[in-house]
């Protein structure tokens, strides 16, 4: 049965949790609103339908936010308890320190175990929703957000359409398009949107019209005309850009080990040596939970002359500090100086070192 003081703590450290992950979130959801916003303006999609993915962006972060919260919560907690001699007084009734860490690490571990759930099972699930809906959403927007007699970005095109003649015609078109090495211009009587759903692309199906192909250098062009046209508008970028995240981490395990076995066959070393290190921090970053929050209670103790604030400071410092190293190490893995699994776990084994130290160097005082 849990005592009394376990109790105490872990109310302490699921208060400044939920408010420690919910100020987090608030900052992730207000940043990715702004840029679901530019996306509205680029490709016409509104905003108000874009807007309804912002309860699956929350399960894609939860990853990052949680480590971070766990950390917070602790260092806050142990500084306030300290401030406030607490620690003290449990220390002169016999308590010691490793005994305060029983609640703490209980507390980690549920914490382990969401971020773990959320690495494995709702990141992959939210990235399906997303990618589906935002192929649909782009498929059923009407025109792509188009209007008549002025210039419209459409993803990589620029385009001038003299009428609109109902949802999905286009009269009078006129198109560039700087995606190719050599930039082209497109003009064509008539042009119709069509969709793809196998291959998640839209199409502009051009009538009666000419092909500008001008080199790299500009000191040639072509001229090509043509009856029908079948031009391909890259939607693949642009959903990319509204799941917001990057393409692996949406991946399940089952995924992650299929394209393993692809790169692995195709010899693309460093790209199969990228995916082994985000297959690794599926479980790296959940265990990273774990000695964050213990890490927190010598840091909390640590920083009691300066009030909570400084153990807000040197919380962000700290995940500051791992996220360097773990950036750092995944790019030397990817060259082949180290191995990609080291790189996943040397930065939770270098958290867990200082944790130890500092939790021996604190009981001693």
């Amino acid at each position: 049965m849990i005592k009394i003081i376990d109790r105490y703590i872990l109310r302490e450290l699921i208060i400044s949790f939920i408010l420690s992950i919910s100020l987090l979130m608030s900052a992730l959801l207000t940043q990715q609103m702004l840029s679901l916003s530019r996306i509205s303006a680029e490709t016409g999609v509104s905003f108000l339908v874009l807007i309804r993915f912002a309860p699956f962006i929350i399960p894609l972060f939860l990853v990052l936010a949680i480590p971070l919260s766990v950390l917070i919560s602790s260092t806050l907690t142990f500084s306030r308890l300290y401030t406030d001699h607490e620690i003290t007084a449990m220390r002169s009734a016999g308590i010691s320190l490793y005994r305060l860490l029983l609640p703490v690490i209980l507390f980690s571990l549920g914490a382990f175990f969401l971020t773990l759930f959320s690495s494995t099972t709702l990141q992959p699930m939210a990235n399906r929703y997303i990618r589906v809906q935002s192929y649909e959403i782009l498929k059923s927007q009407r025109n792509l957000g188009l209007e008549e007699g002025v210039f419209n970005n459409l993803f990589n095109l620029l385009v001038y359409v003299q009428k609109l003649k109902g949802p999905d015609i286009l009269e009078g078109v006129l198109i560039s398009d700087k995606s190719l090495n050599e930039g082209r211009i497109i003009t064509a009587k008539e042009g119709r949107l069509l969709s793809d759903p196998s291959t998640e692309n839209l199409f502009l199906k051009l009538e009666e019209g000419h092909i500008y192909f001008e080199s790299q250098d500009k000191s040639t062009y072509q001229i090509a005309a043509f009856s029908t046209y079948y031009l391909r508008i890259e939607t693949t970028k642009s959903i990319g850009n509204i799941r917001l995240f990057k393409e692996v981490w949406g991946m399940g395990l089952e995924e992650l080990r299929k394209r393993l076995e692809v790169k692995k066959t195709e010899g693309k070393v460093r790209e199969y040596r990228r995916l082994l290190i985000e297959f690794h921090k599926k479980f790296s970053l959940p265990a990273a939970v774990l000695v964050l929050g213990v890490l927190g209670v010598p840091v909390g103790i640590k920083s009691r002359f300066s009030s909570k604030f400084a153990g807000f400071m040197l919380s962000l410092i700290i995940i500051l500090c791992y996220y360097i190293i773990d950036t750092g190490l995944e790019i030397i893995a990817v060259e082949g100086i180290i191995n990609p699994v080291w790189a996943a776990w040397m930065p939770v084994a270098i958290s867990l070192l200082l944790a130890i130290g500092t939790i021996r160097k604190v009981s001693r005082r």
